[in-house]
C-alpha cells in the first residue's frame, strides 16, 4: 500500500491549520515536501542541542532562530518560481545540508589545512561533509562558510549562495570569499 494514503499522509512540522503562505500550503498538500519539512525540523533541533551544549550560547541560539526565520522567508519566495515544488524541495535540501555541515551532524572526512597567500598564518581549514548535496565546510579568518557541490562540475568546485567558492586542483585551491576577495591556497602535507 502506498505510504501517502490520505489518512497516513506525511504532515509537516508546523500546524497546517495556521498555514498562511502559498508555500506553506504547498508543503501541507505535498507528502514529499512535508517529509522534508519534518527532516529539517529534526536536523535543526539536533543543531540546537549541539549549540546548547556549548558555553555562552544565548547569542548563537538567537542567531540560529533568526536565520531559520530568514530561511523560511527565502523558501516562501519559491511561490514566484516557475516550478514552486522543485524550488521548495531544493531550498529544503540546501538548508538541511548547510546545518549538517555547519554542526557536523553527518559524517565528514578529516579536515585538510591549506596555507593561503603564501602566509603560514593565513590558514584555510577544509572539511568535506557527506550531506546531500555534498558540502565543503570552509573555516577561514574566524568565519565559517558552507559551500555546495556544483551540480554541473566534476566535484572539484563548490559554491555558496553568499558568494563563497572553493575550487580544488591537486593540492592547490582557488578560493573566492565575498566581496571579490579571491586568493590561492596550497594544501599542507
Amino acid at each position: 500500500e502506498p505510504k501517502s494514503s490520505a489518512a497516513g499522509a506525511a504532515k509537516p512540522s508546523f500546524d497546517c491549520a495556521t498555514a498562511r503562505h502559498a508555500i506553506e500550503e504547498l508543503v501541507c498538500e505535498d507528502p514529499e515536501l512535508a517529509e522534508m519539512d519534518v527532516k529539517l525540523a529534526d536536523v535543526f533541533q539536533n543543531a540546537l542541542k549541539k549549540v546548547e551544549a556549548m558555553p555562552n550560547t544565548a547569542p548563537q541560539i538567537r542567531h540560529m532562530k533568526a536565520y531559520e526565520l530568514r530561511w523560511s522567508r527565502e523558501r516562501n519566495e519559491c511561490a514566484k518560481s516557475k516550478n514552486a515544488k522543485e524550488c521548495t524541495a531544493e531550498s529544503y535540501r540546501y538548508r538541511i545540508a548547510d546545518l549538517q555541515a555547519r554542526f557536523f551532524l553527518v559524517s565528514s572526512k578529516s579536515p585538510a589545512v591549506y596555507m593561503c597567500r603564501d602566509n603560514p598564518k593565513n590558514e584555510l581549514i577544509v572539511t568535506y561533509v557527506e550531506s546531500d548535496p555534498l558540502t565543503v565546510r570552509l573555516d577561514h579568518a574566524g568565519k565559517t562558510a558552507i559551500t555546495f557541490k556544483d551540480d554541473e562540475g566534476d566535484g572539484k568546485r563548490f559554491d555558496s549562495p553568499q558568494g563563497v567558492s572553493f575550487e580544488v586542483e591537486g593540492d592547490m585551491a582557488l578560493v573566492t570569499w565575498p566581496k571579490g576577495n579571491e586568493f590561492e591556497c596550497i594544501q599542507r602535507k
